[in-house]
């Protein structure tokens, strides 16, 4: 168990929505690490098996198993992947998108994604995003966003900084067997070796519209 010098916020269960296998461990793994450090049940759900089509089944089969490993090296539960094709999140709806999330994060009172508001964000993050939000409106249930936008940028949500494990990240990053070692992820990763992680704060109990459409107004 690492040590925290900055404390998480306090969540009992939280469930990890991501797009693809590898935004959980490159993306997000240091904040797994961290909230089940703190003693947070986390389980993780991916929309897709990949970045882009698989040319076998034995490659989607492989690629669940290794995710469930490194989860599970970062302190979290379990990993569910579901079939969406990549590439193909904006062929459902917001709605189907949010109902699967709600159906996985029964008792969750976190929800984590990759923060997928700035420019040139990936479509499946974005798609994925906007349904976690919708199922948090829903249910009533904090949302968390890791985010690699300076601070300073943000005037609107709440940003907290959090301790990450990076040692324990890269054991994570290490079960990804078929993730080739030139891939440039890996790269990108590297360049990224902060000691801390930043949270953006898109939804409290307070909130109540959808990031995707603005609020309504109150008649006059």
């Amino acid at each position: 168990m690492g040590h925290h010098a900055r404390p998480v916020p306090a969540a009992r269960r939280m469930l990890v929505v991501c797009a693809h296998p590898y935004d959980a461990t490159f993306a997000l793994g240091g904040v797994i690490g961290a909230f089940a450090d703190a003693g947070t049940s986390v389980r993780v759900l991916c929309l897709t098996h990949g970045r882009r089509r698989d040319p076998t089944p034995r490659r989607r089969v492989d690629r669940a198993r290794d995710l469930g490993r490194a989860v599970r090296r970062l302190g979290a539960e379990d990993a569910v992947l579901l079939d969406h094709a990549p590439g193909t999140l904006a062929a459902a709806t917001i709605d189907e998108l949010a109902a699967e999330i709600r159906s996985a994060a029964v008792a969750a009172d976190a929800l984590l994604v990759v923060d997928a508001t700035g420019p040139g964000a990936h479509p499946d993050h974005v798609r994925t995003m906007r349904a976690a939000y919708r199922a948090a409106a829903a249910t009533g249930t904090v949302l968390y966003a890791w985010t690699l936008r300076p601070a300073e940028l943000r005037t609107t949500h709440q940003v907290l900084v959090i301790d990450a494990d990076r040692a324990r990240q890269r054991a994570a990053i290490a079960c990804h067997t078929g993730l080739p070692e030139n891939d440039p992820l890996r790269s990108r990763w590297m360049r990224h070796q902060d000691p801390a992680e930043r949270l953006v704060v898109l939804r409290d109990e307070r909130t109540l519209a959808p990031v995707d459409r603005p609020p309504e107004r109150s008649p006059s």
